[in-house]
């Protein structure tokens, strides 16, 4: 739990919602997620998305692998970032406007109090889609295990800063990199803020395709979706095989999938 130790106090010294306690309300199966969706989710991509990797691994010629593998540490990790960035913003849209995949995302933004501890609320089947949307053209076109691998340290820390709650300023580099500035409008259930801001490290991708949203000055006050998700890791788990006859639209996409 070193990250606690880090982000902890930063929320404390930083804090957006000053009123918010640490161990606030869903905290206890927040932790749940925390310790246990990376095991599901890592078997979720070994079984789903492992054979896919394997076929397309002998579709891409071995001589671009290699020459992909070749280049420098540098330019293949900002290479690995931007085509990550493409099929995660992708796989991120899509869970947004395809019912069914909004039934396993909607876990994810029934978080009302955003902190870093927000980013482990996961349902797997949703990590195991849009994780594989972004690292599967990674394998594929042959990256190093160092460049993956850091790749992964990288974005695994970005998306705890970017839920965490926290007042900090980037000036114009928050046009360049997600903050939490940006990342915490995605999770809005204001109106305004419906369907913005997919990317999970650049927001060039959001302004290129016109879904970026971040106001001057002004910060969400509240979060969540209006199809109320359950407060427990089991029922959690459950809900998306639930069918609601009566299913309120839910914030982002307002979609009605009963």
């Amino acid at each position: 739990m070193v990250v606690a130790l880090i982000f902890v106090p930063l929320e404390r010294i930083f804090a957006l919602h000053r009123s918010q306690k640490v161990f606030r309300k869903g905290w206890a199966t927040d932790i749940i997620h925390f310790l246990l969706n990376r095991f599901l989710t890592d078997v979720g991509l070994f079984v789903i998305v492992g054979p896919v990797i394997l076929f397309l691994h002998f579709v891409v010629s071995a001589k671009f692998q290699a020459a992909v593998a070749a280049q420098p540490r540098l330019l293949q990790f900002l290479e690995a970032v931007l085509i990550a960035e493409i099929g995660g913003y992708v796989g991120h849209r899509l869970t947004h406007s395809v019912p069914w995949l909004w039934k396993f995302h909607s876990v994810h933004h029934s978080i009302k109090e955003m902190d870093w501890l927000a980013a482990a609320r996961l349902h797997p089947i949703d990590q195991v889609f849009t994780r594989g949307m972004a690292i599967v053209p990674l394998y594929v076109m042959g990256f190093t295990k160092e460049t993956f691998g850091f790749y992964l340290v990288i974005a695994t820390l970005q998306a705890i800063f970017i839920h965490s709650n926290v007042r900090l300023k980037f000036g114009k580099l928050r046009w360049l990199i997600a903050t939490p500035e940006f990342h915490h409008w995605h999770h809005s259930n204001d109106p305004e803020a419906y369907n913005k801001n997919f990317s999970g490290q650049l927001p060039l991708l959001d302004w290129i395709f016109g879904t970026a949203h971040m106001p001057k000055g002004k910060m969400p006050e509240t979060y969540g979706t209006y199809d109320p998700v359950p407060t427990s890791y089991i029922k959690q788990m459950m809900y998306p095989f639930q069918r609601r006859k009566n299913c309120i639209p839910p914030v982002q996409g307002h979609l009605d999938y009963s």
